[in-house]
């Protein structure tokens, strides 16, 4: 896919007023035009390259923390511009005293306590998701998936390119962003959500263009608008990238071990079966590049839920995500949708390996109207161990998730249902569901000037099995319906199981 160039550039005098007019009162515009350019800027040329000679300047910053809608301590300004390949930001960050700058190395995607300067882009202009993309004065990135218009997906990685300095006026950062790693309404003019925030380490001083205000709900929503963006080039129809894979394993035999020589072929691809729709899918992916888990004691009956970092399910995981047993403070990790279930370690095993994947697909986008659509169907592999045991049956699962925003995404509704069904033989079926359902709804609305917001969802389920996989699930210790006194009771007959629940929050 084509993509576009933005480009930030943040001048200021390091010890003269922070924005004009100098009244923290004074209304901040929300709104930058974009300028398009023929000549792409060279990172590491910062703001000598002339490109940025034409591009108006944003410089009306305000603090949002610790004091809401101060003037900011030290100046900041910004330039935008585009064109038909890359967005490109310079930000250039004042400073008085550059050699109290902090920048702390360290791997990508780790947050250290440095100074920061942070782009912000909804490429949909939605104001419910978005991309986050974060450096430090030493070049140490950060990026995240922005969805339910403030939840963070550190998994994402983005394919981007940053270069910074720090010099006698403070310090400096250039971006590159393929616009193929976002996703946009092909027209003939686009808007972007778009924010660029600065953090002072050693002030504990957060700034932002516009005003990101904390009393207020949203992230995406409180984001400016980068308009001017004219003759965007529609997202490239196809990618496919195959690959081979060869191994030597050791095998055991009678007396001994061997040697036996594997291969695996299999292929990933990506399809713009509509201006916005994308069809992602995976025929036998292999995912071993993927960076492994923590490692994690857990002596409780309930499971660990551990972040998706798999490709394939990686991106666009916001849209599938419903949470539940949630409370006013915080979630307890759960979602009716667990994708690290698909190609999860075989369930009779000995706990190592993992199931494989035959094939999977995924249609995910959002039409004109609003409309957020999010379809999973994947096919796992029937898994034996020694003696031909069956240590994992062959399964099909489903996910369908559709939402509908509302009054510029303050509102909106949403349904969702999952479902596996498993083929299961006489080894696997007393242990194993035969096939299990959800389906959810989901509403939320904001109120007040958009300041209080309320959410409310109704979650159903059932879960069927022979009676010998049924009665073994009531008295799991999740659940533990033969406890003495309780509200419920084993019935050693049934063959399915279903439950409910309802929040508000």
């Amino acid at each position: 896919m084509n993509a576009i160039a933005l480009l930030l550039l943040a001048v200021a005098s390091p010890q003269g007023p922070a924005s004009k007019p100098d009244s923290p009162a004074a209304p901040v515009p929300t709104a930058v035009a974009a300028v398009r350019t023929t000549t792409a800027p060279v990172l590491n040329r910062f703001d000598s390259d002339p490109a940025w000679a034409d591009a108006p300047v944003i410089s009306e910053f305000r603090v949002f923390r610790p004091t809401d809608g101060a003037l900011p301590k030290f100046r900041t300004e910004a330039k935008v511009l585009y064109d038909e390949r890359d967005l490109y930001v310079l930000v250039r960050a004042y400073d008085p005293h550059p050699d109290s700058i902090v920048g702390l190395l360290a791997r990508r995607d780790v947050q250290t306590p440095s100074d920061m300067i942070t782009v912000f882009i909804d490429s949909y202009h939605d104001r419910r998701t978005g991309y986050e993309f974060d450096v430090n004065p030493v070049g140490v990135k950060t990026d995240y998936a922005i969805y339910k218009d403030g939840n963070e997906d550190g998994a994402w990685d983005g394919i981007w390119d940053v270069a910074t300095k720090v010099d006698s006026l403070g310090w400096i950062a250039v971006f590159r962003f393929p616009l193929s790693q976002m996703r946009f309404a092909v027209g003939a003019s686009n808007t972007f959500g778009f924010t660029i925030a600065r953090q002072v380490e050693r002030t504990g001083e957060q700034d932002s263009w516009p005003p990101y205000h904390t009393n207020k709900p949203g992230l995406s929503s409180q984001l400016g608008d980068l308009t001017g963006l004219t003759d965007l080039a529609p997202p490239r129809r196809f990618e496919l990238a195959p690959y081979m894979v060869s191994k030597n394993v050791s095998v055991a035999r009678a007396n001994s071990f061997g040697r036996d020589q594997q291969a695996s072929v299999g292929a990933d691809f990506k399809v713009a079966v509509a201006s916005n729709l994308t069809l992602t899918g995976t025929v036998n992916p292999d995912f071993g590049q993927v960076e492994s888990d923590p490692a994690v004691l857990n002596l409780g009956a309930f499971q660990t839920f551990f972040q998706e970092r798999r490709p394939f399910f990686v991106e666009g995981n916001g849209l599938f995500q419903f949470n539940v047993n949630c409370s006013q403070v915080n979630c307890s990790g759960e979602e009716l949708f667990y994708s690290r279930r698909i190609g999860a370690t075989p369930t009779l095993g000995d706990g190592t390996g993992a199931t494989t994947i035959l094939g999977a697909g995924k249609l995910t986008g959002r039409l004109p109207g609003g409309l957020n659509l999010g379809v999973i169907e994947a096919v796992t592999q029937h898994e034996t161990g020694p003696g031909g045991l069956t240590t994992e049956p062959g399964a099909n699962y489903g996910v369908i998730r559709v939402t509908q925003d509302l009054r510029d995404g303050n509102s909106g509704v949403g349904f969702m249902f999952t479902g596996v069904n498993r083929q299961l033989d006489s080894v696997s079926s007393s242990s194993l569901a035969r096939s299990a359902f959800a389906g959810a709804l989901d509403a939320r609305h904001r109120f007040l000037n958009n300041r209080y917001e309320i959410s409310a969802s109704v979650d159903l389920s059932q879960v069927n099995g022979s009676a010998a996989n049924i009665t073994a699930l009531q008295e799991d210790p999740v659940h533990y319906f033969q406890r003495p006194g309780g509200p419920l009771h084993v019935d050693a007959t049934a063959t399915s199981l279903s439950g409910d629940a309802e929040e508000v929050h």
